[in-house]
């Protein structure tokens, strides 16, 4: 019922006390509880001077810093403690305090009668501009800020001392008011944000209402290289195919960090409004974007999973030992199939080229020492074994395993629910910053949304290593999945669905007599009604065998004497079968055009 005006005025009152109050309360805390950085890049671009500001300290004999043995987003250790030079603590009275190394990561500060530390170091960087051109710098957080651990969950402010015409990007969030000053929660917000200084190119664009910006920095391409109008629209149809996609953004500001170096091919990493990418920059000169765009996808994918969609191991984190899950196969994996889905459905990819990224992915698969051998959840535990003998990568088994799992919930739904709806269900369940999701979560998901119990899928196929059902599943998505092993039977042809040969010249085939055009009308005595019939007569043969093609050339039926070979390679085909059902066809279609839309 409605509050009467005295009523409502005293709540007024007594909620504005509280208000004010608290404010008041945690304000205190806030002074008297964070940890204050200030970083001065040198104006050459090849040092960073770091400073650390720990008060107050209460009667503490000593602390311990740290510096992380690994950043999240990629599963592997690393050596950070090589960029570390002249580390120092000074007291509130300017005394240095002695520093003791107890292994290369950390240290430990003695700090009797200190009410609080300046702990100071040069960070060695490296300048990734042009010779010609004013230096640029890239940090990934966690390889130059040192931790506590008992300052984890505290707020870090950060102070940029920037040398003259030097800018500064990053996902930190500014503190209003103040010049270069930012603010964040806690030490996992703080090192998620990466940073880009020196010499940067800002680009800008709204999506939904929320601000987007995309930083050039580094080795960069010219304008009639790499337009930067055009390259802004396809960075904004990639974030707004994924809003589609989740249905929010849940950030404030985002920031797309792209370094162009001489990395060999490309590489990001994920963070929560925030990526830092490295490109090829004579790839990026070249015109050579399509690794660009994909990673830019697949980056900005991992903002939902991997991010928010995540294990329980995986946020709060621990910097000091390796963090290990089963479950990089989603994370990683179904990611890279979202990477490809996005890219089609924002209109960056043409229609044709999704089932061939599919098909180059299982091959890829096929062609590694842990097919069949090493399962998913595996091969995502054993990541950072620096020997794991028979290996394969997680993300092509997740990227085939995110297709498959989306044609079998379209399939057992009729097509009225979808990975997509799982993907908004983990999204609102997990409900970041809440702690992650538990294991079989990921399967109880899938249930809760679609009613299809995949137990018996994740035990064959994510658990062991029984081959993905490759024909069974995409047929039910109007997709014909073709499969050779070396050895095999090999005709030298393909045909089209309506059985006219496609041969290359000088090929056996060509060699045998059979051209382009040819009309297949029978093989080896057996008629030819179609091209699952055709396929399917290629196997009663054996290499080496010769048999009769009865073909139909301008109007003429011929007899070609063909003599069967022998598959060297493995084959992997995934087509459209013409002779689809409407309801199959449609699986396929509601997966490149994001049908249904969402229940969530």
């Amino acid at each position: 019922m409605p509050l009467s005006r005295s009523r409502s005025a005293i709540l007024s009152l007594v909620l504005t006390g509280l208000f004010l109050s608290n404010s008041l309360s945690s304000q205190s805390r806030f002074d008297l509880h964070e940890v204050m950085w200030t970083m001065t890049p040198d104006p050459a671009g090849d040092v960073v001077n770091m400073e650390m500001e720990l008060a107050p300290l209460f009667d503490r004999e000593s602390i311990t810093l740290r510096l992380p043995l690994w950043k999240p987003g990629a599963y592997r250790y690393a050596n950070y403690e090589r960029s570390i030079l002249s580390l120092t603590a000074l007291d509130q009275d300017g005394r240095e305090r002695e520093l003791v190394e107890l292994d290369p990561r950390t240290w430990r500060v003695e700090c009797k009668d200190a009410s609080s530390l300046v702990v100071s170091y040069d960070l060695k960087v490296k300048d990734e501009s042009e010779k010609s051109a004013p230096p640029a710098v890239h940090l990934h957080s966690p390889s130059a800020f040192l931790y506590t651990e008992d300052s984890l969950l505290l707020p870090h402010l950060l102070k940029v001392n920037l040398p003259e015409d030097w800018s500064f990007s990053s996902g930190h969030r500014p503190v209003a008011g103040e010049d270069n000053l930012y603010r964040s929660p806690n030490y996992d917000v703080f090192v998620d944000c990466p940073i880009a200084l020196g010499d940067l190119e800002f680009l800008h664009f709204e999506s939904h209402g929320t601000p987007f910006e995309i930083v050039l920095f580094g080795k960069s391409p010219s304008e009639a290289q790499f337009g930067r109008a055009e390259w802004t629209s396809k960075v904004k149809a990639i974030c707004e195919a994924s809003w589609d996609l989740v249905g929010d953004y849940p950030f404030e500001r985002y920031v797309f960090l792209y370094l162009f170096s001489d990395i060999g091919g490309y590489y990001g990493l994920e963070h929560l409004n925030s990526t830092t990418i490295a490109y090829n920059h004579r790839n990026a000169k070249a015109g050579n974007v399509s690794g660009l765009e994909s990673v830019s996808a697949h980056e900005f994918f991992h903002l939902w999973n991997v991010k928010r969609i995540r294990p329980k191991q995986l946020g709060p984190f621990d910097y000091s030992q390796d963090v290990r899950t089963k479950d990089l196969w989603w994370l990683e994996g179904v990611t890279s199939y979202y990477t490809d889905v996005i890219l089609h459905r924002s209109g960056l990819r043409k229609d044709g080229w999704f089932l061939r990224a599919q098909e180059r992915n299982f091959l890829a698969q096929y062609n590694s020492s842990g097919y069949g051998i090493v399962s998913p959840e595996r091969s995502s535990w054993t990541t950072w074994d620096p020997t794991p003998g028979a290996h394969i990568s997680y993300y092509d088994q997740g990227q085939s395993l995110g297709l498959l799992l989306d044609v079998e919930i379209r399939k057992h739904t009729q097509n009225r629910r979808s990975l997509d709806d799982v993907v908004r269900f983990f999204h609102h369940w997990v409900d970041y910053p809440s702690e992650g999701y538990q294991p079989g979560d990921l399967s109880r998901a899938i249930r809760a949304v679609t009613g299809w119990d995949c137990r018996p899928f994740f035990e064959a196929h994510v658990r062991g290593v029984l081959g993905l059902p490759w024909a069974d599943s995409m047929k039910s998505a109007g997709v014909r999945a073709i499969f050779g092993e070396p050895g095999d039977p090999y005709l030298g042809f393909s045909a089209s669905s309506a059985l006219l040969a496609q041969v290359k010249e000088n090929s056996p085939a060509w060699e045998s007599g059979l051209r382009p055009g040819d009309q297949i009308l029978s093989l080896a005595g057996s008629a030819c009604t179609d091209l699952e019939a055709l396929r399917n007569l290629v196997f009663t043969l054996s290499p080496g065998e010769v048999m009769e093609i009865g073909v139909l050339r301008e109007g003429t039926n011929m007899t070609i004497n063909h003599t069967v070979g022998e598959r060297s390679q493995v084959l992997f085909k995934l087509d459209r079968n013409q002779n689809a059902s409407s309801s199959e066809a449609a699986i396929l279609d509601g997966i490149l055009d994001g049908i249904p839309k969402g229940i969530f």
